[in-house]
């Protein structure tokens, strides 16, 4: 009963530690704090054309912020976390029966936008260009861009 005690309280320990470092990353408390809420919108630029794009983002944990979209042609899952002091996010489209999220790295983080690179597909990126009341995400393929989603509150 002492080693699961001890262990609890390490994790405790090791998880407020890494909340603790990414709070202190230049941007990171501040991309949740801008990103957190309802907002509506329009994926403008898509590969079958103009969608409806509402989304919601919840704080599941202080350094986690979720979000799900249904634009029509899948439903889309942004996760956005810290771990081992770094931002990242887990993006998940159902397109065509996927079940396979992307795990992407923040690579640059600035107060105007944050963006994250996969490593498989090393093909993806995502940028995301948060603010209060007009955020605007961008995904890329080999550089291009696939994907505009603009959102207002």
């Amino acid at each position: 009963m002492q080693t699961r005690t001890m262990l609890a309280l390490v994790l405790v320990l090791v998880s407020a530690k890494t909340w603790a470092e990414c709070q202190q990353a230049p941007g990171v408390g501040l991309f949740f704090a801008r990103l957190s809420g309802d907002w509506q919108g329009e994926a403008v630029t898509t590969p079958i054309g103009p969608r409806p794009y509402d989304i919601s983002f919840e704080r599941r944990e202080p350094f986690w912020i979720y979000g799900q979209a249904d634009p029509g042609a899948a439903i889309h899952h942004w996760g956005f976390y810290c771990e081992d002091a770094e931002l990242r996010l887990r993006f998940l489209t159902t397109f065509r029966g996927n079940r396979d999220p992307v795990l992407l790295e923040a690579i640059r983080i600035r107060d105007a936008e944050i963006h994250f690179k996969a490593r498989n597909p090393a093909f993806l990126e995502v940028k995301v260009r948060p603010g209060y009341t007009h955020s605007v995400f961008e995904v890329l393929h080999h550089g291009e861009r696939h994907v505009l989603i603009e959102l207002e509150r």
